[in-house]
């Protein structure tokens, strides 16, 4: 066996030649085949899988060895390949002091999936940004959440020069993270803007057979934003809320502490085997979230997530 192996999640298996002083990611698409990927330095884990022999791997850093077998937590028909579209602003407005909302129009729907990620190249800014689409991917009017950064470029845009009808183009989708189709308990974790693709998939789940929970986690309880629609969320969803925020006032109705520290408060969906975990938000707090879990038991292939850096720069 020389080949190279891959095994998706619905069983199907790629298999392409092993190539020196590659990485598996490279071989894959050399030899024409589209793996999911993104930062290409081991950071963001887009890439990751389980090798045969139990390691948790990322394919944009395993070296391509002959006979060297994973899997990976999707399905081959899951890597659609990216569009673009064209989109105009509808409006725009803040969510909290530190997050904008953006409401926009496409001129032609574009397949995703909830959870996943686009590029976005708006005017005047030098280089498309990346945003998790918060809003349902059927919904004809589309959200992204822009974080405000001092200085940044789509904060200057959006506080100086951004107004209704504005062009931009959007290319995707792209990413991993996305909504499972399981029965499996599941828990999402946010770290500021990172509650936009966590909010998408709660707007998808219809008939939930299982518990589901929410840590939202914010710098300042100022910063807070959605509090509302994840409260209106749980009228009509099994979903357990649970807010958190590192600085805090008399009026905050949650958690004084980081993400991390409030999975001590989950009730409703066991922190062990058979759940589902879904995290979104800064490295650091992605780490250490997938570190806690897994030591509760939760199988690596049952925790997914996307990490990033804030796009409003």
């Amino acid at each position: 066996m020389s080949d190279i192996a891959i095994v998706f999640a619905d069983g199907e298996t790629l298999a392409f030649p092993a190539i020196a002083d590659a990485s598996v990611l490279v071989a894959a698409e050399r030899a024409g085949n589209a793996l999911a990927h993104n930062c290409r330095t081991g950071i963001c884990r887009t890439c990751a899988g389980r090798a045969e022999d139990g390691r948790d791997v990322l394919l944009c850093q395993e070296p391509a060895r002959q006979g060297f077998r994973a899997t990976v937590p999707y399905r081959r028909a899951d890597i659609a390949p990216a569009s673009t579209r064209r989109a105009k602003i509808n409006g725009f407005s803040r969510l909290s002091p530190s997050v904008w909302e953006i409401r926009y129009r496409l001129q032609f729907p574009l397949a995703c999936l909830p959870g996943q990620y686009v590029e976005a190249s708006f005017p005047g800014v030098s280089a498309a940004k990346r945003f998790s689409m918060a809003s349902l991917p059927t919904a004809k009017e589309q959200i992204l959440h822009v974080r405000d950064i001092q200085g940044g470029e789509m904060s200057a845009y959006l506080n100086n020069r951004a107004k209704p009808e504005d062009l931009f183009t959007l290319r995707g989708p792209f990413g991993t993270f996305y909504l499972r189709a399981t029965g499996k308990p599941k828990l999402f974790v946010s770290g500021g803007t990172g509650l936009a693709p966590i909010l998408a998939m709660l707007r998808a789940i219809e008939r939930p057979p299982s518990p589901l929970a929410i840590i939202a986690g914010f710098i300042t309880s100022e910063d807070a934003y959605a509090l509302a629609e994840i409260k209106a969320l749980a009228e009509r969803l099994p979903l357990e809320i649970i807010l958190t925020a590192d600085k805090t006032d008399v009026a905050w109705p949650g958690l004084t502490g980081n993400p991390i520290a409030a999975l001590r408060a989950v009730k409703t969906v066991p922190l062990a085997p058979g759940s589902e975990a879904y995290l979104c938000g800064p490295p650091g707090m992605v780490a250490a979230a997938r570190h806690v879990l897994a030591e509760r038991g939760l199988a690596p292939g049952d925790i997914y997530n996307e990490e990033f850096a804030h796009a409003g720069k």
